[in-house]
């Protein structure tokens, strides 16, 4: 494992490298807004079974993903237009939303299944790290399936010192403080939304985002539409 710290005045460089060896099929351990995280190229098959084997995770679990913005969203998943100005209050932060999924996203990457979790994380890297990719990134917390996520560099290192297979790469941003990876909202049927785990938000900023999304979801004059 290359290791690489993150500073403010290198995080183009940073990035730069990191998209690099992501092109290339390899996965990168980073820093993002809630853990660090594992990621990959979303849409080729091994750079996911990759993610699976390092992880130790079973293939039949789900990877979410990073997107650079709701257009890329868009072209992964299936979002009504009365959703967008949701998406738009909620992103970027740490809330995964759970969608239905398009057939351009691998099923490896989906565990089978017809949907996708995606959100656009609240960090600078990982945006300078998808300004310079075009597909989007899959992504896990940094750990081994059933264990505690990462919330600093070595952590990750003496997780996946003796692993195989583990990272090519980790970026040492320091010690994220945040309260947990993030939220999942499921909204596969925006007329019952679901909360599949609570994350680093509150029960009470979870329950505002419900009442905000009912409150969107009952606008009259909203055309419906992927």
């Amino acid at each position: 494992m290359d290791v690489l710290h993150l500073t403010e005045r290198n995080i183009d460089a940073a990035a730069d490298h990191a998209a690099s060896l992501i092109k290339r099929g390899g996965i990168a351990a980073v820093p993002t807004d809630t853990v660090y995280g594992l990621v990959g190229d979303a849409l080729r098959p091994s750079s996911v079974g990759k993610i699976y084997r390092i992880k130790a995770r079973a293939f039949t679990k789900a990877l979410p993903i990073f997107v650079r913005d709701i257009a890329m969203a868009q072209q992964y998943a299936y979002i009504e237009r009365r959703l967008v100005p949701f998406l738009q209050e909620v992103w970027p932060g740490p809330t995964t939303i759970i969608l239905r999924k398009k057939d351009a996203l691998p099923d490896s990457l989906t565990g089978g299944t017809n949907t996708i979790g995606m959100r656009i994380p609240a960090s600078p890297f990982i945006a300078a790290l998808l300004a310079r990719f075009d597909n989007p990134l899959a992504e896990t917390s940094a750990n081994i399936s059933g264990s505690e996520p990462a919330t600093t560099a070595s952590e990750v290192q003496n997780t996946f010192m003796h692993h195989i297979p583990q990272p090519e790469l980790v970026v040492d941003g320091g010690k994220i403080e945040s309260e947990g990876p993030s939220a999942v909202l499921d909204l596969t049927r925006p007329d019952n939304p679901k909360i599949l785990r609570m994350g680093s938000i509150t029960k009470e900023k979870l329950d505002e985002m419900l009442a905000q999304w009912n409150r969107f979801a009952s606008q009259e004059g909203i055309p419906n539409g992927n």
